[in-house]
């Protein structure tokens, strides 16, 4: 059983991409309240080799010769990956090892450091996230590190861009009632306009989050934020996303691999491992009965869950 990698999963916006662990969970520089990873439970801004760069490339060479039509190999998962100092020894070694585009999903707390900056330059895509330009909301939807600064972070970010000649997609995560009021909507647009991403992608809570009090932010809503943030930006995880399905027999290795790194539904689950329902339902109804998974409700629709 693979220990950092993870899918392939079906991504409206990757395609096929292949999902790598390069943190423990849950290690990260923030606390946001809708991770669908869960609360962090170890916050920090110390950066070393948290899992060593050799086996999770040796992982991947044999991931990708199981699947050579993976569109993307990235780099996300259970934490904050830039925390990992060996992320671009990571990605360096991907690009030696094949064509297959490497993305990083980051929060972009680190892209103060140039270090940092210097590590992500290989990747295709780096893809930050920014909730809220105001202290006082960027304090209560991602929680930082006491040492975080919110100016700096943008800061950072932008000269990120300047410095790097990959695609940029800056993603906005908007919670109800907490950062999509039309003051905050336009100071992140002006904060965005300093960065210039190639892409600007606005999502809400879509999955299970680490705090009930975490809601989503509705579709209309959504749309008329869209409308501000101009033609660069488009709403991602809001809707059904259809795959194709492959002659499969439901494995719980794969199933438990998802469903330790975040809450799914059926239908996630199937997209992720290309089968049919009919394949999979067995084997979860299985796995809740030998205590390997449980599940919930979330918004109206039912979650399954690995049982630590």
């Amino acid at each position: 059983m693979y220990k950092y990698i993870f899918g392939p999963v079906p991504s409206r916006r990757l395609g096929l991409s292949l999902g790598v662990d390069i943190i423990p969970p849950k290690l990260c520089t923030l606390d946001c309240i809708y991770c669908e990873v869960g609360a962090t439970d170890k916050r920090g801004l110390a950066r070393k080799e948290y899992l060593p760069a050799a086996e999770i490339l040796d992982e991947i060479r044999l991931s990708i010769a199981e699947h050579p039509d993976l569109d993307h190999i990235t780099l996300s998962g259970s934490g904050e990956p830039t925390l990992n100092s060996a992320i671009g020894e990571i990605i360096r070694g991907i690009k030696r090892m094949t064509g297959i585009p490497v993305a990083v999903l980051t929060n972009g707390t680190l892209l103060t450091l140039p270090e940092v900056r210097h590590d992500l330059l290989e990747a295709d895509i780096v893809s930050p996230s920014l909730d809220a330009v105001s202290p006082e909301i960027f304090n209560k939807i991602d929680r930082p590190h006491p040492k975080l600064d919110i100016d700096a972070i943008i800061k950072g970010i932008a000269q990120f861009r300047r410095e790097y000649a990959g695609a940029l997609w800056l993603e906005v995560l908007f919670v109800k009632d907490l950062n999509d009021s039309d003051d905050e909507v336009q100071k992140l647009k002006k904060a965005i306009a300093t960065i210039d991403p190639d892409k600007i992608h606005i999502n809400t809570v879509v999955r299970p989050p680490a705090e009930d009090s975490a809601h989503p932010v509705g579709e209309e809503r959504l749309r008329e934020i869209l409308k501000v943030f101009g033609n660069k930006a488009e709403i991602i995880g809001v809707y059904k996303e259809k795959h194709k399905t492959e002659e499969r027999t439901g494995s719980e290795e794969a199933i438990l691999a998802l469903l330790r790194r975040r809450a799914m539904t059926i239908e996630g689950i199937t997209a992720a491992l290309m089968m049919r329902a009919e394949e999979v339902i067995p084997v979860l109804k299985k796995m809740v009965k030998d205590n390997l998974i449980h599940q919930f409700t979330f918004q109206g629709e039912d979650f399954f869950q690995a049982i630590e």
